[in-house]
């Protein structure tokens, strides 16, 4: 960080005149002496340096009454000048320093720490011996080792620090290996080595803490990074070196706990792209049957190979990816991954270039490394806060693909890119009828990230790309390569006792005591009007809601009360954002869309010594009742809105609608629901632990309006036959079950129609004004 070597509020006129008298170099001062006094005195009135420094400047008339001996005169003003600028300099920096120590507190209490560490280096160079100072040191910078073998290699950080139009410092060379325990800022970063002869290598590193209120509670270690470089021309082209071992599963679905023996590999560092996959079809890829190394079974049945060719059709009916057009990739898009191909189409592509699709072991090496954290997600880049955004790090946006070279601050720590967000990539491994797949797209929840998901060998999906390994001609074993079974026991639940549930009823009562609802804020948009709302909620505290009316339909509205996925519940995203991704089309239908924030969102956050209470303790019971009863008291204020029919109200949940299942519990309460949709829902059976005034099971067989379940046949996160299957026999009717040929989210395009038909049904169709 630059030295600071004036205060703020020094004149620059002052500055200037300063800093040339000053200047190292001989060319650049003053070569008369005349002239010096001449820039002091035109500032002196305007800077007020005779009231600071005591300093009065001799006037014109005496400069001429004193021109015989001149030379003398103007070498006392350069001395007397220059030390009382460098006394105003020096004090004013004092104080300035003494004044700045409690802003370096402030900013390192709010995880500021590039700008806590900046501010602290200033300061230290006028008060380096300040307690404070040396005692916030170990939380806002970190110790950061690099070796590399040869050394001798140059490195480069880059800030994780944008501004506020998304751009991003210049990486900084802070030195050539060995670097031992350099201090730098605390934060993530971009990391860059480079030796000329040598494979460049990059990847993200990230140090990071924990709090309890404004208590550091964790310290990540110090910054270690080992590497051994590539010679140049040993590394192929757009892969990345990964160090084998034995490697254990840590994501959440992990299919398997037994270790895998690794050996070294490299690894795509970017998805495969419609350009690349295109120089397979212009090489013959589907004409030459010597890259189809795999038995092509479809619904139990084992085609030919001219059978399957006849599978791979793009839309003109061509042997191409399904989204393309005689051959050819939409436009626009050939630096983005290729999607919608099939397993099988994937592993041809990767032999053509001599490589393999990873196995899941391979892959989550290559994109996690092993971390994993019990208090705080885990992604490529590191540790992963709630209430922290994906924006530069991942593509979840919901909208569609992005180019393969994007997100350089979501590289893994083996310098992938997107191995969280953009597309789903298959994996080797199969299971079942079906192959793994992993790591989520840009239409899935962030918590994706962390779930395998499987699908039939011949299902393409728009989410749905891929990468390939190259193993070393010296490795051994299948490298993970290992089959699993879907044969996993299906749970069997039963509803409580009648005198079960109303006792668990007894809990949940409250009082309707005045709202007293505001508006706090409007947006208009040419479709419809926002409104944030806050009204009175559990225990006194201020609820935030949002509601969306549109425009051009007639009053009274039906309104879809929505319960939102998990990504907002774990602070990945706001309700707002939210309701303005995934809720457009139903508002744009004429119908209201009504969202409660309840504790813990974006919008309402817990306060610093927040810990999550376990799900079988009163605590937690506790915060159930509150969410459930916030979002009820969202149901009374809606019976307050004369443009609102409270006689058509629907409940609408994307997922289990937060890890307390709200939705299912305020839908088993409340009679003033009408209809009812929920997306890619299930039940655990370690539910079953928890207290009983907070199970969701013990309120499914309660819920006595009209559900509409819809369930990807290959859910990632809540698995067809072991959990939304199981959950659905414990629904009473009127119910019905939609499935889908997908995974957890289920394509815009089934979605909207199917939710919108439902609605039309159950509650009656929207009028236009």
């Amino acid at each position: 960080a630059p030295i600071k070597k004036f205060r703020r509020d020094v004149p620059p006129e002052l500055e200037k005149v300063v800093s040339r008298a000053l200047a190292k170099n001989k060319e650049e001062r003053y070569r008369e002496m005349e002239d010096l006094a001449e820039d002091l005195h035109k500032i002196r009135d305007k800077s007020g340096i005779e009231r600071r420094s005591g300093f009065v400047l001799p006037s014109a008339d005496t400069r001429r009454k004193f021109a015989w001996n001149y030379p003398a005169a103007a070498l006392i003003i350069l001395l007397l000048a220059s030390g009382a600028a460098w006394y105003y300099w020096r004090n004013a920096n004092l104080r300035w320093a003494e004044e700045s120590v409690g802003k370096v507190e402030e900013l390192a209490q709010n995880d500021k720490y590039f700008e806590a560490y900046d501010l602290a280096l200033q300061i230290e160079e006028y008060l380096p011996q300040n307690p404070v100072i040396a005692q916030l040191m170990p939380t806002i910078s970190d110790k950061f080792t690099v070796t590399t073998e040869p050394d001798g290699a140059r490195v480069f950080l880059k800030r994780f620090q944008p501004d506020d139009k998304g751009n991003f410092p210049e990486r900084q060379l802070i030195g050539t290996t060995p670097i031992n325990d350099l201090r730098i800022a605390r934060g993530q970063y971009v990391l860059a080595i480079e030796k000329d002869g040598y494979a460049p290598l990059e990847r993200t590193i990230s140090g990071t803490t924990n709090r309890l209120g404004t208590k550091v509670i964790r310290i990540t270690p110090p910054l270690r990074v080992e590497s051994k470089l590539v010679e140049a021309g040993k590394q192929p082209a757009n892969m990345v070196p990964v160090k084998g071992g034995e490697y254990k599963l840590v994501t959440w679905s992990r299919p398997t706990e037994s270790p895998v023996k690794l050996n070294d590999f490299f690894i795509d560092k970017y998805e495969v792209s419609n350009r690349e996959y295109k120089e397979f079809i212009n090489a013959g890829g589907y004409l030459k049957q010597e890259y189809w190394k795999f038995p092509f079974v479809k619904d139990g049945k084992t085609l030919t190979w001219e059978e399957a060719m006849r599978e791979f059709k793009d839309r003109t009916a061509l042997q191409a990816p399904r989204n393309w057009t005689s051959q050819n990739f939409p436009e626009g898009k050939a630096e983005h991954p290729v999607t919608d191909i099939t397993w099988y189409e994937a592993a041809a592509y990767a032999a053509f270039r001599g490589k393999s699709l990873p196995t899941i072991h391979q892959w989550e090496k290559a994109a996690r490394d092993g971390m994993r954290d019990f208090l705080v997600v885990t992604m490529p880049w590191g540790l992963f806060k709630p209430g922290e955004a994906t924006d530069f790090r991942a593509n979840f946006n919901g909208i569609g693909t992005t180019a393969v070279n994007s997100f350089e601050f979501g590289m893994s720590p083996y310098g992938c890119y997107n191995t969280a967000g953009n597309v789903s990539e298959w994996c080797q491994n199969k299971r079942g009828d079906g192959f793994i797949t992993s790591g989520g797209s840009w239409a899935d929840p962030v918590y994706l990230f962390g779930q395998y998901g499987s699908y039939p060998g011949f299902y393409s999906s728009n989410k749905l790309g891929f990468r390939c390994v190259l193993n070393l001609p010296d490795a051994v074993g299948d490298q993970g390569a290992m089959q699993f079974s879907e044969e996993d026991e299906i749970p069997v639940f039963s509803p409580p006792k009648e005198a079960d549930f109303k006792a668990i009823l007894s809990h949940y009562h409250y009082d309707k005591t005045p709202l007293e609802a505001e508006i706090v804020e409007t947006k208009e948009t040419d479709e419809w009007r926002r409104e944030k709302i806050t009204f009175n909620g559990a225990e006194g505290e201020r609820v935030i809601a949002y509601l969306y009316l549109p425009k051009n339909y007639a009053r009274p509205l039906q309104v879809i009360h929505f319960y939102p996925a998990d990504d907002v519940w774990f602070g990945f995203r706001s309700l707002q954002d939210s309701m303005d991704l995934a809720l457009s089309p139903f508002i744009k239908s004429g119908r209201a869309v009504f969202g409660v924030a309840v504790k813990g969102y974006v919008e309402r956050r817990h306060p610093p010594n927040y810990k999550r209470p376990e799900p079988n303790t009163v605590e937690y019971r506790r915060q159930v009742i509150n969410g459930a009863i916030d979002l009820r008291r969202g149901l009374d204020y809606l019976e307050t809105r004369s443009d609102i029919d409270a006689g058509k109200i629907a409940m609408m949940s994307f997922s289990n609608g937060s890890p307390m299942m709200l939705g299912w519990i305020v839908s088993a309460l409340d009679s003033r629901y009408r209809s009812m949709i929920i997306t890619g829902i299930g039940a655990r059976p370690n539910w079953a632990k928890w207290i009983a005034e907070a199970n969701p099971l013990n309120f499914v067989s309660h819920i006595r309006h009209p559900k509409l379940i819809m369930n990807g046949r290959y859910d990632e996160s809540t698995p067809l036959k072991t959990e939304a299957e199981p959950f659905f026999k414990l629904l009473p009717e009127p119910k019905r079950l939609m499935l889908y040929d997908g995974g957890h989210v289920p394509p815009i395009e089934i979605f909207v129609p199917a939710a919108n038909a439902w609605f039309d049904e159950t509650l009656g169709a929207v009028k236009r004004e």
